[in-house]
């Protein structure tokens, strides 16, 4: 004959053992899964420089192609996250539209992002705005300052205003990647193409440890 404790204990069981029966058969989730611990909002991660610092910012000056960041946490077989903290500095402009007014042949745009020797891309928004399609060119830099458009013969003139959209190639803050590792001591950060910026960038970066 079962004590009144033997008996409690197997009421238990049995009620459990309903449970998962029911559980199983409903797709009920198990209570462990309903209520398993969540995060309500970003971790914290230390950015202070240090030697040991997994994570930080730093800055890839103008006209630098790399920059070296010193920590003893980084390893050949690290796993790294790179990424650029803005897309585009201040007045830093790679791309965008610009109005030739009715009468003139030329337009001057102003960013410090163009330098002699750039691609630049010019095209007319609407070709209709001007005389039988005339083409784009660029007739003159001024490096870090300004750049100027002007039709392809220098001499046709926009009739009632137009606006021409232009891009410079190989210039838009992104792409950096790690040049070089030294492990336990330093790595190299750096642009992607390997070619130098005209303003500083700020790199985020944050380490992870390999296997």
């Amino acid at each position: 004959m079962m004590t009144k404790k033997q008996g409690l204990a197997v009421a238990v069981a049995a009620a459990l053992g309903g449970y998962a029966q029911r559980a199983l058969a409903c797709w009920i989730a198990p209570i462990e899964a309903l209520f398993r611990p969540f995060l309500k909002g970003p971790m914290l991660v230390s950015t202070t420089s240090k030697s040991n610092a997994f994570a930080g910012r730093t800055t890839l000056g103008s006209g630098s192609v790399s920059q070296v960041v010193s920590t003893s946490i980084v390893n050949s077989d690290s796993l790294i996250s790179l990424s650029v903290q803005a897309a585009l500095a201040a007045a830093y402009s790679t791309g965008g539209r610009s109005s030739v007014a009715s009468g003139l042949a030329t337009a001057t745009v102003s960013t410090p992002a163009v330098y002699s020797g750039d691609n630049i891309q010019l095209t007319w928004q609407s070709p209709n705005d001007i005389t039988s399609g005339m083409a784009l060119r660029v007739n003159s830099i001024v490096d870090g300052i300004s750049f100027a458009i002007t039709t392809a013969n220098g001499l046709t003139t926009v009739a009632s205003g137009a606006v021409a959209m232009w891009k410079i190639l190989g210039k838009d803050f992104g792409g950096v990647k790690v040049n070089t590792i030294s492990p336990g001591n330093f790595m190299t950060l750096g642009w992607a193409d390997g070619v130098a910026k005209p303003a500083n960038a700020t790199i985020m970066w944050e380490i992870r440890r390999g296997s």
